[in-house]
């Protein structure tokens, strides 16, 4: 049975989201007054001074009339946090576009079709040819699983779930429980705005359960995609994360009607002195024009608020 996370209180803006009451510019944050963004963290194993701070600032905007900034959702319970913005998103299923490398390279890795992140990896290229707007990262000599999801490699990972199968594929994501576990539309493409869906908090649901090891795969596995997912290392914390892009549909009158609108998405996890931080978060835009830098830049500063990364 699929776990659920329990919300049971609405918290005012400044409680996980800002341990200061300064908030940065509001293009840089996910706000709850345009409904075009959520962001969701789940933090595990709070530590003690974090709770007196969350104490604090709830004690602190008791009563505050000003607009709120963000709405967060909260729940405390079992050592966990949860805090959500735009409730009614984090829990819509869109397309996990590329952030469904993390299941696929999971997929693969366990079922023995990749046995380590450096092993050479090629495709079909009468089937997937280069394409104009193929960025020269997707254009290497040579290919491996490390780089494939670094560089985030369609037509790599399109090869990846052909030769997986659909049998093996279909029983490892209804496995996973991840999403709506539909991959009806195509073994090729189903994750590229196709018929699997998943929500911002269905990523953390499933991110957590891949970190504490519950998704009945070889810690081998997860050893080898935790590598690959591993975006930066500090002295007080490391930062595992996957982006995702892509251009959805629009429901119109129950229709499916074409669209321009773009789907960012940056999901991930923090290990840090304080215990496991699960982030997912995702933004719709008219255009790709600073989407990739600019959800990164969302989630950091959301991150360096709630105290679980460094101030820069």
């Amino acid at each position: 049975m699929k776990k659920n996370i329990n919300i049971f209180s609405i918290i005012s803006t400044l409680v996980l989201s800002g341990f200061t009451t300064s908030l940065l510019a509001s293009d840089k944050l996910c706000l709850a007054s345009n409904n075009d963004c959520t962001f969701v963290l789940l933090s595990e194993n709070i530590s003690e001074t974090v709770s007196e701070i969350i104490d604090e600032n709830l004690n602190a905007r008791t009563g505050d009339s000003s607009e709120k900034v963000m709405q967060t959702s909260s729940v405390s319970e079992a050592n966990e946090i949860l805090s959500i913005v735009n409730e009614a998103r984090a829990k819509e299923r869109l397309s996990p576009f590329s952030t469904f490398k993390i299941p696929n390279s999971l997929i693969a890795l366990d079922s023995k079709l990749i046995t380590s992140a450096k092993q050479s990896l090629t495709y079909d290229k009468e089937k997937y040819p280069t394409e104009a707007w193929w960025p020269s990262t997707w254009q290497l000599s040579e290919y491996n699983l490390a780089a494939a999801f670094k560089f985030s490699i369609v037509p790599i990972y399109r090869q990846i779930a052909t030769d997986i199968g659909e049998e093996t594929m279909k029983t490892y994501i209804e496995n996973f429980t991840y999403g709506n576990e539909d991959i009806s539309s195509g073994l090729d493409n189903f994750w590229l705005n196709g018929s699997l869906k998943i929500s911002a908090i269905e990523q953390i649901e499933f991110l957590q359960k891949l970190n504490q090891g519950h998704l009945g795969v070889s810690q081998q596995s997860l050893d080898t995609l935790k590598a690959i997912m591993l975006v930066e290392t500090t002295d007080n914390y490391l930062l595992y994360a996957k982006t995702g892009t892509g251009t959805i549909d629009n429901m119109v009158n129950d229709e499916t009607k074409s669209s321009t609108l773009k789907l960012g998405w940056y999901v991930g996890f923090v290990e840090n002195s304080q215990g496991v931080h699960y982030f997912a978060f995702n933004f719709s835009r008219n255009s790709y024009n600073n989407m990739n830098t600019e959800r990164i830049e969302i989630v950091r500063n959301h991150l360096r608020k709630a105290g679980v990364i460094d101030q820069p």
